[in-house]
């Protein structure tokens, strides 16, 4: 498998400028980006060309999906926002829903906190709020992902684009 990078971003909350600046700084220089929801802009706007968007819980726009299954080659992504599958309370439905789609990683946001972890065999990753933070990291936040056959490199960067070194984690495949 060629390797692969991925921009993900969460719960941007009426900020299109963030969408649209990290879309900028990476389109065409990634294998792919994604948004995880809340963003509360149409979903016919223009910024969404090139990006994975589905639905967050402050999304009233029907045109985006609840959930994503994308496969590309070597790697499969499951994309949700986590309402729909309680992940305030567990995390055995959005577990549920990656093994069922085959998911090497999956995405998901609602928490505004950033995580990665795995589970069975599937990296989770939420990239945190590029413009709502909760939690002990109070940093807006994104994610990158560097993947290769044997591990991948989770990276979080800050809204001016700066590596947020504490939280930088590797993965085995």
């Amino acid at each position: 498998m060629a390797s692969k990078t991925f921009i993900v971003m969460s719960d941007s909350h009426g900020d299109r400028e963030i969408v649209k600046d990290i879309k900028e700084r990476y389109l065409g220089k990634v294998t792919a980006i994604f948004h995880n929801g809340d963003s509360e802009l149409p979903s016919s706007d223009t910024v969404w060309d090139d990006i994975y968007v589905v639905a967050g819980n402050c999304d009233y726009d029907s045109g985006y999906p609840n959930s994503l299954l994308i496969p590309f080659p070597g790697v499969t992504v499951a994309q949700t926002h986590g309402h729909l599958y309680h992940i305030n309370f567990t995390w055995d439905n959005l577990i549920r829903f990656a093994q069922e789609g085959e998911a090497d990683i999956c995405l998901y946001g609602h928490l505004h906190r950033p995580a990665a972890w795995q589970e069975q065999g599937v990296l989770f990753l939420n990239p945190g709020s590029v413009s709502q933070p909760r939690g002990e990291i109070n940093e807006r936040l994104y994610a990158k992902l560097d993947i290769d056959d044997d591990k991948v490199s989770v990276s979080y960067y800050t809204r001016e684009h700066q590596l947020y070194p504490a939280l930088s984690k590797e993965f085995i495949r």
